[in-house]
């Protein structure tokens, strides 16, 4: 069930909602973006997700060099905390554009919801997000 949320950076300069379903799982991810910020992400279709304010204190991240086309995976972070709190990704499966919401930047989002949500594992690392990676304990 859709639900939607309220969400910001650490430092408060940046603030988003979010219409995600957080019974499709937290997605735990062993890329190199995921696992080196411990992102944890719900995804929401591209039209769920509005920043409503510090639009213009947002910056942007592409890895460089990326298996991902130019424009395909972008990632939002606030420049004064550091916090990563959405991804814009690009799938035809998925229905073109998406969002990645990091969970952890839920301001309103409760314990229990997040004990409640599965656990959804992605080997990113192979570029196999729709399949878990052989060992998942680290993740």
């Amino acid at each position: 069930m859709k639900k939607t949320y309220h969400g910001s950076c650490h430092c408060g300069a940046v603030h988003f909602e979010a219409d995600i379903d957080l019974t499709d799982g937290i997605r735990k991810c062993n890329c190199s973006f995921c696992w080196k910020l411990g992102y944890r992400k719900s995804f929401a279709a591209y039209e769920a997700v509005r920043v409503t304010d510090g639009r213009d204190r947002m910056r942007e991240y592409q890895a460089t060099p990326s298996n991902w086309p130019e424009g395909d995976i972008n990632h939002y972070m606030c420049p004064n905390c550091g916090a990563n709190f959405l991804s814009r990704g690009y799938l035809d499966f998925m229905g073109g554009n998406f969002w990645a919401v990091n969970v952890a930047c839920l301001d309103d989002v409760t314990e229990e919801e997040l004990d409640a949500a599965p656990i959804v594992y992605e080997d990113g690392k192979r570029d196999r997000q729709m399949e878990a990676p052989a060992v998942t304990s680290y993740l």
